[in-house]
Order: structure tokens, then C-alpha cells, then sequence
């Protein structure tokens, strides 16, 4: 293969995955992959879903082109890999991040405004307040691709280290649990918005021996006092990347004065090489943050490092996150070395 070939194929592929995309959000938020659990026709389908039976059948066959479907005479059921990621209730469903996928969409649509205008269009909290059903997938799609990380932070940091921990935009409240799992004599407090934590409260019905051990406070992070030499760390989980570097600081200063002395501070996000050209998830991530928050992005390690000395964290390390996976994250940690 030359490489004009390899360079047009490679360009071609760029511009047709929106298609691939689109069609597999859209078909994950309607529920079709509940339904081909069992063989089922483009007929029935439409039939289960309102929808027009000549285009569910398009939308089947261009499925089973992809690998999502498989198809015989006219019936079709789902792949290998639907059956283990889009079907609610197995131990790899992604279903809840697609359709929250799903619905940001529109944003992107809005990328040329973004670019001259320096960020979005409608911000997290436009899709927060006024977008019928976004808070439920957000919340429940951060907890379908949280659960492997949470579980390896809890061991890396040392949950019997801690008997106190602020989950400082809790989400699902993922991270907390998994930190509850790993020591029954901590106590979580989960903080974030009201209409998050009404998402947060169903989830963790469905883990009452953990969650009975937790605190739900409603409050903006931006706004919110974290209280004063209380808990022994503070988790900053998926927050930095929405936040301008002043927010960041200011986020980590009250962290200080919330932990006790030897109390740790914990940033877990996509984190950039100093090029903030690499790895590309993180690239493209940052783009991502362009279209729906006013100022955040994917920061490097080096702007958080530096965050972390200039509010009073010391022996910071840090350490990759699931490194095996195309999108892995990486933890900070940082120490609080004496009293405020």
C-alpha cells in the first residue's frame, strides 16, 4: 500500500466515523439492543419502538455492517460485543455514556460558533436544567465507565488509610463506593448539585450496605464551603477538566483547609504531556470541554503539579489509571503537611 493510499484511507475514515457514531448513539438511546437480545425483524422492532419499519431496516443493516448486528434471512439479533456492552445489566454495559453521547451531540454541532467565540454555545448547566433526561444518562453513563478505575484508585491510594472522605462532584458517587467497599469503617460525604444527587440517591439504593455509610450534601463545588480539618482526603474525580485553572486553585485551596494534617488530596482526569498534543484521547477531550463549559480543558500534569505546590500539597506522585486502556486516566496525590 503506498502511502497516498494509506494517507486518503486514513483520511477517509475521519470523516465517515461521525456516520458509525451517530447511528450507534442513536440506536443505543432508543433501546434497539434491549430488543435484539432475542432475533427480531425490522417490522417487529419498529413495531416495540414507534418507529418507521424502513428505517429501522436501514438502520439494522448499517449495524450489522459494523459489527453490531448480526443478520439472518430477516432477522436480526445483537454481536458479541453489543451483548456484552449495550444490553443493560451485564458487567460491561456502556449503554447510559452512549446516550449521554447522544445528547451532547447537538453541541458539537456547535463547534464553528465555539471556535470564535472561545467556548460553548450552552454550557454543562444549560444541559443540566433544561434538557428533558441529560442529568439521568450523564450521571448513569460517568458510572458505566467509572466503575473499573474507581476500584483500582481505592487500592493504589489506600482506602484503610482513610475514615473520612470528601467526594467533592460525587456523580453516581462511583469513586465513594468503591472507597466504602475497600474500608467498612470510612464515611463518605458526597457533594454536587441537587439534581445530580436525585440520580445519586437511586443508584445507591442499589448498594445499601455501602451507601448507608454516606453523606449527601446539594451544593455547588464552586461555592460550597468543604469545612474545616474534617477528612482525611478530598477526591477531585472528573471535576479539574470542567474548570478554569483559577476554579482549579481555588477548588484546591479549600480541599487544604478541609483535610487534617497528613490528609491527602486526590485529582484523578485525563492529563496531557506537556505538548498537549498527546495521547490523543486527552486531545480530543480537551475539544470536548470546548463545546459544552465556558473555560475548562485537559490540562497537563505539569499545570496540576504546580496548582498542588502553590496551595500547600507536598510529596505529590502520581500514577497511570488502567493503563491498558485507550482512554486511561492518571491520579495526583498530594499531601497536606501541616496545620492551616
Amino acid at each position: 500500500m503506498s502511502p497516498r493510499t494509506s494517507s486518503l484511507e486514513k483520511l477517509g475514515d475521519e470523516i465517515l466515523g461521525y456516520r458509525r457514531a451517530k447511528l450507534l448513539m442513536a440506536t443505543a438511546y432508543l433501546g434497539f439492543f434491549y430488543h435484539l437480545e432475542s432475533p427480531t425483524s425490522a417490522a417487529a422492532l419498529s413495531r416495540k419502538l414507534h418507529l418507521d419499519a424502513r428505517a429501522c431496516e436501514i438502520a439494522l443493516d448499517a449495524l450489522t455492517a459494523m459489527g453490531y448486528a448480526v443478520k439472518n434471512a430477516n432477522l436480526y439479533r445483537n454481536s458479541a460485543v453489543s451483548r456484552r456492552h449495550l444490553v443493560r445489566g451485564r458487567p460491561g454495559y456502556l449503554g447510559d455514556n452512549l446516550k449521554y453521547q447522544e445528547i451532547i451531540w447537538d453541541a458539537w454541532g456547535e463547534l464553528r460558533a465555539c471556535l470564535r467565540r472561545g467556548g460553548a454555545m450552552r454550557p454543562l448547566n444549560y444541559w443540566l436544567a433544561r434538557h428533558d433526561g441529560f442529568t439521568q444518562e450523564y450521571i448513569r453513563g460517568m458510572d458505566n465507565i467509572a466503575r473499573r478505575p474507581a476500584a483500582e484508585i481505592a487500592r493504589v491510594v489506600g482506602a484503610d488509610r482513610v475514615d473520612s472522605l470528601l467526594d467533592v462532584g460525587a456523580g453516581p458517587g462511583t469513586y465513594s463506593l468503591a472507597f466504602l467497599r475497600a474500608n467498612p469503617a470510612l464515611h463518605a460525604t458526597l457533594l454536587d448539585l441537587p439534581g445530580t444527587l436525585r440520580v445519586t440517591r437511586r443508584h445507591l439504593r442499589e448498594h445499601a450496605r455501602a451507601s448507608a455509610r454516606t453523606t449527601l450534601i446539594a451544593a455547588d463545588y464552586r461555592r460550597a464551603d468543604f469545612g474545616r480539618s474534617c477528612h482525611d482526603m478530598v477526591l477531585f474525580s472528573h471535576v479539574t477538566h470542567d474548570e478554569s485553572p483559577a476554579t482549579n486553585k481555588l477548588l484546591l485551596k479549600k480541599a487544604r483547609l478541609a483535610l487534617r494534617p497528613g490528609g491527602r488530596v486526590v485529582i484523578h482526569d485525563f492529563m496531557l504531556e506537556r505538548s498537549r498534543t498527546a495521547p490523543l484521547f486527552g486531545a480530543l477531550f480537551s475539544a470536548h470541554m470546548l463545546v459544552y463549559t465556558q473555560s475548562g480543558r485537559t490540562y497537563t500534569r505539569d499545570e496540576y503539579r504546580g496548582w498542588m505546590r502553590e496551595e500547600g500539597f507536598r510529596s505529590v506522585y502520581g500514577r497511570r489509571i488502567c493503563p491498558d486502556a485507550p482512554n486511561f486516566t492518571e491520579i495526583l496525590v498530594g499531601t497536606k503537611e501541616d496545620a492551616c
